[in-house]
């Protein structure tokens, strides 16, 4: 009940960006027609949803909610693991929005669009476990060049790497690689949990 009661509070407080975000939705969903880029749309959607749990932390900080919130029967591990189950919730729902939004756009639905989308939401998962240790643990003011440095280290890592790859991986490697992505996403979820409830256990309001 408590944890309901938390994760509601942050749906109540981001319900303010609502607009914003379906105006932003709507200008990608044009811009992606227009342009014939169907899976732009899908990234942008998830990266959004995904920086959610962020945007309610700021809230958080700028009210002082943790102070208050301790005050309440409420665990420090429930008010950490209640920003994780609004990321994953968003998520999903980006997810579902993205196939909606596929669909109209005209975007065939066969297995290797469906492995696209699927693979941008497990990315989008890592990337909410990647940033809420780093905003738990500075804040979100202190906490933003770090947050950048995050965003970008997947296109660093290609761009430093690119020239060492000599031909892409097999279809065989490509297989093996999607069986074991779900894991490996879990894993990375439950550990980047652990490691922001013993950051958040640590700090002092």
């Amino acid at each position: 009940c408590q944890m309901k009661g938390l994760i509601l509070k942050d749906f109540i407080n981001l319900k303010k960006q609502s607009k914003l975000i379906g105006l932003v939705a709507l200008f990608y969903l044009i811009f992606s027609r227009a342009t014939n880029n169907n899976s732009m749309f899908g990234t942008i959607m998830l990266m959004i949803f995904a920086m959610m749990p962020i945007t309610a932390l700021s809230f958080d900080e700028k009210a002082n909610w943790d102070k208050y919130g301790l005050t309440m029967p409420v665990s420090r591990a429930e008010m950490v693991l209640s920003k994780y189950i609004l990321g994953v919730i968003l998520s999903v729902f980006a997810l579902i929005l993205n196939f909606i939004a596929q669909i109209l756009l005209g975007t065939e639905m066969n297995i290797e669009n469906i492995v696209s989308i699927l693979v941008i939401f497990g990315i989008s998962i890592v990337f909410i476990s990647l940033l809420l240790p780093i905003i738990f643990k500075f804040g979100v003011e202190k906490g933003r060049m770090l947050m950048f440095v995050v965003l970008m280290l997947p296109t660093m890592i290609i761009l430093f790497f690119k020239d060492f790859i000599k031909s892409p991986p097999s279809d065989e490697v490509i297989e093996k690689a999607l069986y074991a992505l779900p894991v490996v996403i879990i894993v990375i979820l439950i550990l980047s949990i652990l490691m922001s409830i013993n950051i958040y256990n640590k700090k002092e309001f």
